[in-house]
Parts: C-alpha cells; sequence; structure tokens
C-alpha cells in the first residue's frame, strides 16, 4: 500500500479529514453512519476544506458511510458535486462500502449529477484505497 503524507485536518466522530498538501491531495472517510443533516453538515465541512487547500485529487472512503435517505441522495445529486466544478478538483475516487444497497445508492447519485451536465472532473469508484490512490496518483 502507498502511504500518503497525510495530516489530519478535521475530524469529528462521523467524518475525518486529511491532506497531503504536497500532492494536492486531500481524503475524507466516513467514520459511521449519519442523518441526513449531519451527512449534509460533514460534507459541507469536507468541501470547505477541499476548495481552501485547492485539492485537486480528492478520496472518499465511503465504507462507513450512511444508507442514504432521498432528500440527502437529490442534495448530492443536485447541489453538492455541482459545487466542485467551481474548484481546482480534477479527480475524485471513492472507496464504496461493501453493502450492494449503499453501494448503489451512491452509484446512483453521481449518474444523476453526471447526466445532467454538472460534473467537470473525473469521478471513480473502486473496491479498495490501494486503487483508488494508483489512479489518483497516475497523471
Amino acid at each position: 500500500m502507498q502511504t500518503l503524507p497525510l495530516v489530519t485536518v478535521y475530524e469529528s466522530d462521523g467524518l475525518r479529514i486529511e491532506a497531503a498538501d504536497s500532492l494536492a491531495l486531500v481524503r475524507t472517510e466516513w467514520l459511521r453512519p449519519l442523518t441526513g443533516d449531519q451527512f449534509m453538515a460533514e460534507a459541507m465541512e469536507a468541501y470547505k476544506l477541499i476548495v481552501s487547500r485547492k485539492a485537486e485529487k480528492v478520496l472518499v472512503n465511503s465504507q462507513q458511510a450512511s444508507i442514504l435517505d432521498p432528500e440527502t441522495k437529490d442534495w448530492l445529486s443536485n447541489t453538492y458535486y455541482k459545487l466542485f466544478s467551481h474548484s481546482s478538483l480534477r479527480k475524485m475516487a471513492r472507496v464504496m462500502p461493501d453493502n450492494l444497497f449503499k453501494k448503489l445508492a451512491l452509484a446512483s447519485v453521481v449518474a444523476r449529477a453526471d447526466a445532467a451536465g454538472d460534473i467537470s472532473y473525473d469521478i471513480q469508484d473502486f473496491a479498495s484505497e490501494d486503487e483508488a490512490v494508483s489512479w489518483l496518483l497516475e497523471e
């Protein structure tokens, strides 16, 4: 496994955010399932840090993510992923949960945002963090 020079820049009981500024990379990890409102609030913390650090690459570890309610899925599809199109972001790698229902829900959110033409960066889903990091670091 590749070791990234990560420094923790934010941590709550639901989300950890780490940055490797030398790689223009931010790593987020969902630590436990959250309610829709908690999920959206934490996701916005991640967004603010990603933008303020001018991250070009984002690694999202969603293995412990919540089962998303319809309102949260709509917000992700129609608002959240669109925000990054106005940032330095070039690549987002998502490490998906093993749970098929959660995996399909997360995949459908990006498919909807992508279909609307709101995404100006690459998003790929991965089964492991190693695969995700390899893809993020290739030029």
